[in-house]
């Protein structure tokens, strides 16, 4: 639990017009005394906390922030609970609708309404799309955290996006592109400082994190272009996707995907299985939906934490929670093959098809 004592009495004591010295006089310690504990340097003698709080009027609750420490811990723990509510879509929106009634000015509840908005359809997005700038301007303007601020910025790019392609004049790509240069480079990461680990004997976890994380991200990259790009003809896209399989697989050598299994799972051998579909080539698409669909199975029986050994993380713990506290692979990949991917209803009746849904049921 935090204790807010320091910024209480600075706060107290400002209201009231105290200075730091009346203060310490008529408790009878130095002014530098109280100017420690308001930067949270240091705490006062627990004896001193009832002329404290009486000198102020307030209970010793109220000086210490036991209250605000107390709904502090209750929102960590409620939005914890909000976060593992993935499939439960109607539970989820309901406890962010409770979360906003009991703390609608907190940054946090704030970023996930956002995020609900971005989610809707577009009919509910179009009523609702005012509020994103209006919660992103006071972020902006108002929050301290710089976490909070960079992901209200990706957020509210994914909303200019939407209004541009809902045909909204007084929005352009200048928009978007303002938005995407103010957010931090890689290279101003703490991503680029990771060898200092190594240098001073500590644990390669560091090194791990990043190269895990610069993967992913690459891949996210050489997915949005060569997936969703209108300069390339299928074969190429196939040839790529083919090419970052197997860059893939020769760096995940123990089959242990880590950070990547999800895109390996339904990005990988899922959006191949689509490519080949429409190539006409239906061999090779059943081929890459039961590779995904086996995949799938083996995330879901992974241990939480199990340990790396491909050559670059050998060691690591990997936890899958990091890649979606509540992500469930075959069920996530039923429904995609179902009905997210554009299959036909023959091909969906095929025997190899309805095998593959039965290995996922």
């Amino acid at each position: 639990m935090n204790i807010y004592l320091g910024e209480n009495i600075k706060r107290l004591r400002r209201e009231k017009d105290i200075t730091q010295e009346t203060l310490a006089e008529f408790l009878g310690v130095t002014f530098q005394s109280i100017s420690k504990w308001e930067r949270g340097e240091s705490y006062p003698d627990i004896t001193l906390l009832p002329a404290i709080a009486g000198f102020f009027n307030v209970s010793i609750d109220e000086l210490m922030g036991v209250n605000k420490a107390q709904d502090e811990e209750e929102l960590e723990t409620l939005l914890k609970e909000y976060d593992g509510l993935r499939w439960d879509v109607e539970r989820k929106w309901k406890a962010l609708d409770e979360l906003r009634e009991k703390y609608p000015t907190d940054f946090r509840v704030q970023i996930r309404y956002i995020g609900k908005i971005l989610n809707s359809n577009n009919e509910e997005f179009a009523e609702q799309a005012s509020k994103i700038k209006s919660i992103y301007e006071n972020i902006q303007r108002n929050c301290t955290n710089d976490a909070i601020r960079t992901e209200a910025k990706t957020y509210y790019i994914s909303y200019l996006i939407r209004m541009i392609s809902l045909k909204d004049d007084n929005i352009t790509f200048n928009d978007v592109d303002k938005v995407i240069k103010q957010l931090p480079s890689l290279r101003d990461g703490r991503e680029l400082n990771c060898f200092v680990y190594e240098y001073f004997n500590k644990s390669p976890e560091a090194i791990h994190e990043t190269l895990e994380l610069l993967i992913h991200m690459l891949f996210d990259v050489l997915s949005g272009w060569y997936y969703h790009s209108s300069y390339f003809s299928l074969d190429y896209q196939i040839e790529i996707q083919e090419n970052i399989l197997k860059a893939i697989n020769y760096i995940y050598t123990d089959g242990n995907y880590g950070l990547m299994w999800k895109a390996v799972i339904c990005s990988c051998y899922g959006v191949t299985s689509m490519f080949y579909y429409r190539k006409g080539d239906n061999h090779n698409a059943l081929s890459n939906l039961r590779k995904s669909a086996e995949l799938a199975i083996k995330f879901d029986s992974l241990d939480r934490y199990t340990t790396m050994h491909s050559p670059l993380f050998d060691g690591h713990i990997f936890d899958k929670y990091a890649v979606d506290r509540d992500f469930c692979a075959k069920e996530e990949m039923k429904k995609a093959f179902l009905t997210d991917y554009s299959f036909s209803d023959d091909f969906k009746n095929t025997a190899e098809f309805k095998e593959i849904i039965a290995m996922l049921s």
